[in-house]
């Protein structure tokens, strides 16, 4: 199917709940004109079929059978850069934002991706906020072997904004050596290499983001939240405002 945009919105899921499908369908009205939007579905455990949702474009892969999709088979340890990447193989766009089905924005989404969209240049923009303090914080470090970098970074990627080159460039890397998660190797490359890279903060956005409890992150949506600002991870999607909360 035709590319309408260089670049494309790929939403990460494996479930198409009444939930999901709001949070597509407020998402396909918000990127329109910006950027596509592909929903990169694992039929592993709800198979469907791409006619019954003629609405959306999908990219279908199937985590069980996917090699390094569960890192090191950690079933803890989805790396969604695997899907992503086969996936780019069929779809090919600039850049891709990949963004899990459990993080939401409280503002405004499009103004978001127009941000980021005018980014021709850049490889890779990233979550900075980490609330564990560092790499060496999170547990997965601990299957890192023969890593052949100076430095060590890590960064959330709930969401993640990158180029196609540094995409195949990680890729290649993956192939070669996969004892490095992607929430590891993604900033780790691109600051040890001759990437341009950015933050989501620099554009001035917030993040409350962790491994959970789904039920923290909730309450802090329900009654903390703040303008331009992501919440992760935020299961019930019932509890919602989407568009509202954006800074004037």
């Amino acid at each position: 199917m035709e590319n309408y945009n260089h670049n494309c919105l790929v939403f990460a899921t494996h479930k198409l709940d009444e939930g999901i499908l709001d949070y597509l369908a407020y998402l396909k009205k918000e990127v329109e004109g910006v950027m596509d939007l592909l929903v990169l579905y694992d039929q592993s455990a709800h198979p469907i079929k791409e006619d019954d949702y003629p609405g959306f474009r999908f990219c279908f892969f199937e985590s069980v059978g996917l090699k390094g999709f569960f890192h090191q088979n950690e079933r803890l340890l989805p790396n969604t850069f695997v899907a992503l990447a086969e996936c780019a193989e069929q779809y090919r766009y600039d850049h891709y934002l990949l963004m899990e089905n459990d993080i939401v924005l409280h503002g405004d989404f499009r103004r978001f991706v127009q941000r980021v969209n005018v980014e021709d240049a850049v490889d890779y923009i990233h979550i900075a906020t980490d609330v564990e303090g560092g790499p060496q914080k999170h547990w997965p470090v601990r299957y890192i072997q023969d890593c052949p970098f100076k430095h060590l970074y890590f960064s959330w990627c709930h969401i993640l904004y990158l180029s196609h080159g540094f995409l195949t460039d990680v890729a290649e890397f993956m192939a070669r050596n996969d004892s490095i998660h992607y929430e590891f190797l993604l900033p780790t490359m691109a600051y040890n290499g001759n990437y341009l890279v950015r933050q989501f903060e620099n554009f001035g956005y917030s993040f409350q983001v962790s491994w959970g409890a789904a039920e923290l992150y909730e309450s802090k949506y329900m009654n903390e939240r703040m303008p331009d600002t992501f919440y992760h991870p935020v299961k019930d999607l019932s509890i919602v405002d989407w568009g509202v909360g954006d800074m004037p």
